[in-house]
């Protein structure tokens, strides 16, 4: 509530603090999904489709890395980088719960889809929309 009543400029320095950081959080946090999925891919075979899965979700590491450090610069790159990740969020959502099987494999991809993947991509567009500014040099969003 306190956030809410706060000017602009402050409210985008609260922003610029956290959203780092939590950034940086969700990319380590998909880095041991990566270890288990890579694990699992010789059940499939190597040439398999879970390659791809693994390598999408490497670039969702590196993507939200980056987008990190250009939250935390104000950088004007910041919007176009924020809309790509949330597409291959949304994109990575999509996908396993297409290609899931029936049980605990279509149950898990629900839960990332609903639980972190397709909220994540909400918020980064809206971070999109947000630092659209940045890119103009303006300070505070229309």
């Amino acid at each position: 509530m306190n956030d809410l009543r706060r000017s602009p400029v402050r409210r985008e320095e609260a922003v610029r603090r956290w959203l780092p950081r939590a950034l940086r959080i969700a990319g380590c946090l998909l880095v041991p999904w990566i270890v288990a999925l890579g694990l699992s891919v010789h059940r499939f075979g190597a040439r398999n489709l879970a390659n791809s899965w693994i390598w999408l979700d490497v670039i969702e590491v590196f993507a939200l890395f980056l987008l990190a450090h250009l939250v935390r610069r104000r950088h004007p790159a910041t919007s176009p980088v924020a809309s790509a990740t949330a597409v291959l969020l949304a994109m990575d959502a999509f996908f396993d719960l297409w290609s899931a099987h029936r049980g605990s494999d279509y149950r898990l991809a629900q839960v990332l889809a609903y639980a972190a993947e397709l909220p994540s991509a909400l918020l980064l567009a809206a971070l999109s929309w947000y630092a659209l500014p940045w890119a103009a040099g303006r300070t505070a969003h229309p």
